[in-house]
């Protein structure tokens, strides 16, 4: 009895070590994570603009990410990878890299779609594990105003053009990144004027549930959006939608990680 006991303790300090390793982990894989993601806001003058990203679990498959190409042209992404935890973060940084070094390389900032096909490419290599990513990417002229955009797949952002609502972005279908090699993606791109605002975010806002098992809602969403003052900020619209779902969701557990993106176009050169 005695040594039956001994073998338990000794069973239960090797399991307890092992999930206090597992832990560590964990923990160091999210800062890691966390450190890909910008955190300066105060990319240029002519642009208010402000993100977040609330993993499901210690480590998630959203990302989002925003650098100047040039003096003038703003690149901006979010994206969202299949499956959750740690096999969907690994493929979170392979798309975030990938998107990087290609945009990066691009030696017109306005040929998004050569990146993004480049990008999928990439992907598409030695994907034993058959993931994929949804993504919007565009680069803004801050110049001109021009927003040149491909969607693989992704949720259609919001814009909301000075004094009107928010309706979804005009979308041509593309597929997902990672899912079919040698893609040819459609390019896009509208002309933003002062003032218009740009919601970019990924299904885990609208598809919050709360205990009940009712859904947040595209449309509910949409009515929240537009209840927000004009004026707002960028910064201050997200910190609204994210007090609305934990509103809504109130003691029910986050199923799937929540990013956000908003963008404001403030003013020509």
């Amino acid at each position: 009895m005695t040594d039956e006991l001994k073998r338990q303790m000794t069973n239960l300090t090797r399991v307890t070590a092992e999930k206090e390793r597992i832990a560590t982990e964990l923990d160091v894989a999210t800062k890691i994570q966390l450190s890909m993601l910008p955190k300066n806001f105060s990319v240029d003058e002519r642009v208010d603009l402000y993100a977040t990203m609330k993993a499901a679990k210690e480590v998630g498959g959203d990302l989002y990410d925003f650098y100047k190409l040039d003096d003038d042209h703003l690149f901006i992404t979010i994206a969202d990878v299949s499956g959750k935890g740690v096999p969907a973060a690994l493929f979170m940084v392979a798309a975030i890299t990938n998107l990087r070094n290609y945009t990066s390389a691009l030696k017109n900032p306005d040929d998004l779609k050569i990146a993004i096909e480049n990008t999928n490419d990439r992907l598409c290599m030695n994907n034993d594990g058959e993931l994929f990513v949804t993504a919007f990417s565009g680069v803004l002229d801050l110049t001109t105003g021009i927003f040149r955009y491909v969607n693989a797949g992704h949720n259609p952002p919001l814009i909301r053009r000075r004094g009107q609502n928010f309706e979804e972005l005009p979308m041509e279908l593309n597929f997902v990144l990672g899912g079919w090699e040698n893609w040819q993606y459609v390019q896009q791109e509208i002309q933003l004027e002062a003032g218009d605002t740009i919601f970019f975010y990924t299904d885990g806002v609208t598809e919050a549930a709360n205990s009940a098992g009712k859904l947040y809602s595209l449309e509910r969403l949409e009515q929240f959006l537009n209840e927000c003052e004009k004026k707002t900020s960028a910064k201050k619209i997200l910190e609204d939608i994210q007090e609305s779902l934990q509103n809504f969701s109130v003691d029910a557990e986050q199923s799937d990680d929540i990013t956000m993106i908003a963008v404001k176009f403030e003013r020509r050169k």
